[in-house]
């Protein structure tokens, strides 16, 4: 029943093989052509130079009068013709060879027209293949539908991974935020002044933003998670009580030790969410690795099952 189709797509299969082959050697081909291109102009070079130095010789001047009178004119105009024949050998060669090289890659240029579609050719073979088989075929039907379920479970901790990733990125910058608040207010502690007082209070500003962030990117997550089957996400959501500065409206020395605790204590509380996420997120991704794995295994029984089926 479909050993007509059999055919016909592995001669489009052959087609997509050869299409690799010529695709290389026309990397290979343009290469080699800017090598010889060069080597024939070099050639060129030389055998004008070459002539030249025989013409120099046969017309009255100077230096062809000195080598008249020594005696010596007639052994070096053949010296020179020698020359001129090595270097026309050489050009003659370069230039064969060039010539060579752009035929075959016209050829081959040729060539990969009739194949860069065979792709197309064969998916639409397949498909047709593919539809016939799905209505009488339980087990292409199950594999069918193992791979839907996985480019669903794919997805889904693809889109898990990025949320985690995200809230990944916003809590790294609330860490550095904190970091550098914590060194400032050592140093504001110590007498630094209005100045560093101010970039604390900024550093500050700019890691409560972040930790904001994160409070959604972390709702986020949570709901990704779940959508993954991962449940146990509880007590590592509980941030709306962290920060909550008082350095603001206070001074005093006491006072800022307390503040100086405090962004000590949200530091800590920070790095341990990063972790947290990371060892999620790494979790994740060996899952979605083991997907993918999984996806290409019983793809490659599908396609083959296809083509094989007769």
């Amino acid at each position: 029943m479909f050993k007509e189709m059999n055919e016909r797509l592995l001669e489009l299969k052959e087609q997509g093989h050869r299409l690799e082959k010529v695709e290389k050697r026309l990397d290979e081909l343009r290469k080699e052509l800017s090598w010889l291109r060069e080597s024939r102009r070099l050639a060129e070079t030389r055998l004008a130079a070459e002539e030249k130095d025989v013409e120099r010789l046969t017309r009255v001047s100077i230096s062809n009068l000195l080598y008249t009178v020594l005696g010596k004119k007639a052994e070096q105009l053949e010296q020179e013709k020698r020359e001129v024949v090595a270097a026309k050998l050489k050009f003659d060669g370069a230039e064969h060879a060039l010539r060579s090289s752009e035929e075959q890659l016209e050829l081959l240029e040729r060539e990969l027209q009739k194949l860069k579609y065979w792709k197309n050719d064969y998916d639409r073979l397949f498909k047709a293949k593919e539809a016939q088989m799905l209505s009488e075929n339980p087990e292409l039907k199950g594999l069918s539908e193992a791979l839907a379920a996985l480019k669903a479970e794919r997805r889904e901790l693809q889109e898990a991974i990025r949320a985690g990733q995200s809230l990944r990125q916003h809590l790294q910058e609330a860490e550095k935020g904190l970091s550098s608040a914590k060194d400032w207010g050592t140093y504001d502690m110590l007498g630094g002044g209005m100045i560093s007082t101010s970039i604390k209070h900024s550093r500050l500003d700019e890691a409560m933003d972040h930790i904001h962030a994160a409070q959604h990117e972390m709702r986020r997550f949570e709901r990704e998670l779940h959508d993954v089957g991962i449940h146990d996400f509880g007590k590592f959501l509980e941030m709306s009580g962290l920060l909550r500065f008082s350095d603001y409206f206070f001074d005093g020395l006491i006072v800022d030790w307390m503040v100086q605790g405090r962004i000590k204590e949200a530091l800590e509380q920070v790095q341990g969410r990063v972790d947290e996420v990371n060892r999620i997120v790494s979790q994740l991704e060996s899952l979605k690795r083991r997907k993918d794995s999984e996806t290409e295994n019983i793809h490659r029984k599908y396609v083959a099952l296809i083509e094989n089926y007769s």
